[in-house]
């Protein structure tokens, strides 16, 4: 018998949510003239609350961004942390101009405060202030103490910190009114009305159209419930890329790992908030600490790893 086979929404996250509806109002939209006329004014509530969650995806997304942020703002500190050391070294340089210029460099560096402690704007406002000068008044002291490259790094990762942190600012005005619950709720029950009338039409054969809608959406279907429901990946066989040494701030370190998992088709970066999430453990004194993964969506289980915090010396 030719029917629509049934989704099993309670297993799709919110991105397979989005990404199966996406695919069936195209479905829709491209059937045939029978089909519309028997589903005609769901279909339209359906691509009415398809926008509302797509409008509820870029929200949520956030966490995805908030995820950029935190990473970021890690290589701008790692930079910064980096330039203050390499100064310090230059300091102690056997050549006169070069302790001079770095000596210089420090008491500017200095006067700024520990940058890496302050909150995220603030952060931001100084390190602007800091690379001003850097390019600025001091650019000499800086090609004489060699810590040019330094310096063209926290610009390349203060560019990208500043950049994320505006696009989150502007994103907390754009919050939905329903959220993702009532969104999918809404395109559920109007999805189970459009398959009654499909299945209807495609058991009375009707037309041919219905059958064509069927045999395009069953294979879509099928996809979804195999990759969320049927197949869990254990991430605990993912390949966790190694932390490098963390820098002592008196704050939790909190740095974002690569988690690459290996399948029959290839391997895959796995996105953080969609594939895992993570927990710290012993992540704000200097010394070993702990980054637990844990599986989401398509995954299961959990795998830990360690990183080392260290203190560098101003």
């Amino acid at each position: 018998m030719t029917k629509l086979n049934a989704l099993l929404f309670r297993f799709l996250p919110n991105e397979a949510h989005y990404g199966f509806f996406e695919k069936a109002t195209r479905e829709l939209a491209d059937a045939g003239d029978d089909v519309k006329a028997a589903v005609g004014p769901l279909a339209a509530a359906l691509n009415d609350w398809f926008a509302t969650e797509t409008a509820n995806l870029v929200w949520y997304r956030k966490s995805t961004l908030t995820a950029g942020i935190a990473a970021a703002r890690q290589r701008l500190n790692g930079a910064l942390v980096g330039l203050s050391a390499q100064v310090n070294a230059a300091r102690y340089s056997i050549l006169p101009g070069v302790a001079a210029a770095a000596g210089r460099l420090r008491i500017m560096l200095k006067n700024y405060g520990s940058v890496t402690r302050k909150p995220y704007q603030q952060e931001i406002g100084a390190s602007t202030a800091i690379l001003s000068h850097l390019s600025g008044d001091f650019a000499a002291d800086v090609q004489t103490a060699g810590v040019a490259d330094r310096v063209a790094e926290i610009g390349d990762a203060l560019a990208e910190f500043a950049g994320l942190m505006e696009q989150r600012d502007a994103r907390m005005l754009d919050k939905p009114q329903l959220g993702f619950p009532e969104t999918r709720r809404g395109i559920e029950n109007i999805w189970r009305q459009i398959v009654t009338r499909v299945n209807a039409g495609a058991e009375l054969d009707l037309s041919p159209g219905f059958a064509a809608f069927v045999n395009a959406v069953n294979p879509r279907i099928d996809s979804f419930n195999s990759e969320f429901h049927r197949v869990r990946h254990n991430i605990a066989a993912a390949r966790i890329a190694d932390i490098g040494l963390q820098p002592y701030t008196g704050y939790p370190c909190t740095p974002l790992p690569e988690v690459w998992y290996t399948t029959p088709k290839g391997t895959v970066k796995l996105e953080l908030g969609r594939d895992f999430s993570l927990t710290y453990k012993h992540n704000v004194n200097a010394g070993n600490a702990e980054c637990t993964i844990h599986g989401k969506g398509a995954f299961r289980g959990r795998k830990t790893v360690t990183f080392f915090i260290a203190v560098v010396s101003d």
